[in-house]
């Protein structure tokens, strides 16, 4: 068994190995097109329990807490765009379908970076549309947690706020501290279902959840810290009226590099309790191997 600070060095040494800035990337330019549409599968799923208008002024604020006023209105503004289209029954279809496509998008790309941090791809006779078809199931059904995780977290904080507003009027703080309590909660379980599903990889819960609890620490410090660059950086007199695009590129590439830091922390965890990868039935481990001097994949 080895210590923290091992599993820490061990995960950042495979941080850089795995190049996994360049997952993160790859990552963020699907992400930079799901966004919305996974902003309005969860306003019309939410929107059902707490009504259209209460569920995206609840969202805008959990979306403005977490990236900023600025990003996060760019995903509500083309969300709204969206739905105030008017087309013909055909085109709606058709838009329904690429919006399916575009929200389960950024999660096939998740899954196929993770799959490559750890070493696993899909069996070469099982490539096909069978497995494309359960991925993008799973993809879907990834949107469908995400949007009620939202919705419980809206509840949630409903919740604990007339509570507290009630017997704790005068404590501006404790409402903050309850409120922050509440959306951690739900990140840490975000994180987890992710490092749980998305990989083709059998893992124990409680690896998962170790995991998941240092990569919400390292968003949770981190995304104040990309708040205070960005407040004191000259990003948006360089890039004009799409300050806060990039402003959003900025915030959803750091949460990706995060979360494949978590994967690698996983990953290292696993290793240093002597637990080996198995993948899953529709998966295969791989290895590296230098043939001519150019590394190849080899299927083991």
């Amino acid at each position: 068994m080895i210590t923290w600070s091992r599993m820490f060095f061990a995960a950042g040494k495979a941080f850089f190995t795995d190049n996994v800035f360049k997952h993160s990337a790859a990552v963020s330019f699907y992400a930079l097109f799901s966004l919305a549409p996974v902003t309005i599968i969860a306003v019309t799923i939410d929107g059902v329990f707490l009504g259209k208008e209460a569920a995206s002024s609840q969202l805008q604020a959990q979306l403005s807490q977490l990236m900023g006023p600025a990003s996060s209105q760019i995903i509500l503004s083309a969300a709204e765009a969206s739905q105030a289209a008017k087309e013909s029954t055909w085109a709606t279809a058709l838009g329904i379908g690429l919006m399916l496509i575009g929200a389960t998008s950024v999660f096939g790309q998740l899954q196929d970076s993770m799959n490559q941090i750890w070493g696993v791809k899909a069996k070469p006779e099982k490539s096909g549309w069978v497995v494309l078809l359960v991925h993008r199931l799973v993809s879907f059904a990834m949107v469908l947690t995400v949007a009620f995780l939202l919705l419980v977290s809206l509840i949630l904080t409903t919740v604990l706020t007339s509570f507290a507003g009630y017997f704790f009027a005068r404590s501006p703080a404790l409402l903050r501290g309850l409120d922050f309590v509440g959306s951690t909660t739900v990140i840490l379980v975000l994180f987890a279902l992710l490092f749980k599903v998305m990989p083709d990889v059998r893992q124990r819960w409680r690896d998962v959840f170790c995991g998941a609890a240092v990569t919400t620490v390292l968003f949770t410090v981190g995304r104040y810290l990309i708040a205070l660059y960005l407040g004191h950086s000259t990003v948006a007199s360089i890039y004009g009226t799409a300050g806060a695009l990039v402003a959003l590129l900025v915030w959803v590439y750091y949460s990706c590099a995060i979360l494949f830091f978590g994967t690698e922390f996983i990953r290292a965890y696993r290793e240093g309790h002597g637990l080996k990868v198995h993948p899953k039935e529709t998966a295969v481990q791989i290895r590296e191997q230098v043939v001519e001097g150019k590394p190849k994949a080899a299927i083991t």
